[in-house]
Formats: C-alpha cells, structure tokens, sequence
C-alpha cells in the first residue's frame, strides 16, 4: 500500500501535468514573437550606408527561384552576406525569402544587421548583412 507521502506527490504531479496539458501555449500552433529569430542592426564598426552598392549587388547574386541551404554565402565587395541557421541543419530556403530579408536589412539598418527569414520551424534562421574587408 502507498504511503501518504507518495500519494500526495502522485497527486501535485497529476495536477501540474493537468495545468501544462490545459495551458493556451500547449495548445496553439501560434508561433509567438520570443520563438522567432531576433531581428537586429548589428554589424561591425565599420558598417555605413558607403556598403549599401555592393549590398545591393550581393543581393542581386541571389535567384529568387532557387532554393538554398544554410552557409549560403553572396558577398561583394566590402558587403559580406550570408543566409544561416545557427546550427539547425540546411532549413533549405527560396532565393526570394533571402532577398526579401536582405532588402528588409536595408530599408531599416546602415547597411549591417540580422534578420530572420520566419521559417516555419526554425526561429534561428537569418540573412545578415556585415561589413567585410
């Protein structure tokens, strides 16, 4: 026969596992914005919109129809940029998705940052625009 104890653990355990099975997170197929990749304007110290041309041109090596894989590298110039996962495998990816990324860069950093490209499934994927000497 089990002790008290023991049926009061068995007990607070069925209730915490009834909490976590009944908890909105559990539940949704919702990514929420802390899961996605953390979109930023870091670079490097030389960073300034003097790379923003060869950026440009980098971006212009990708082909919105081909699919690429983590480490795919399209630097020019002094522009280094580069589509990666942080170690979640290949996560391949459309040329276009990279390009909008990088675009998005951009629009709203000095020609250096990070963004995410939202894949579904992998929060650590990014296209990041560095300077490069």
């Amino acid at each position: 026969m089990p002790s008290t104890a023991m049926k009061t653990f068995f007990v607070a355990l069925a209730l915490v596992i009834a909490a976590v099975v009944a908890s909105p997170a559990a539940n949704s197929n919702d990514t929420s914005d802390t899961a996605l990749y953390h979109n930023n304007c870091d670079g490097s110290g030389f960073c300034s919109s003097a790379i923003i041309g060869n950026c440009r041109n980098a971006i212009g090596n990708v082909n919105a129809g081909a699919t690429y894989s983590d480490q795919a590298r399209f630097s020019v110039g002094h522009c280094y940029m580069i589509y990666a996962t942080n170690n979640a495998g290949p996560q391949p990816i459309s040329g276009q998705i990279i390009i909008d990324a990088a675009n998005t860069i951009l629009a709203n950093c000095n020609g250096c940052g990070s963004y995410g490209t939202n894949d579904a499934g992998c929060p650590s994927c990014h296209v990041t625009l560095n300077y490069r000497s």
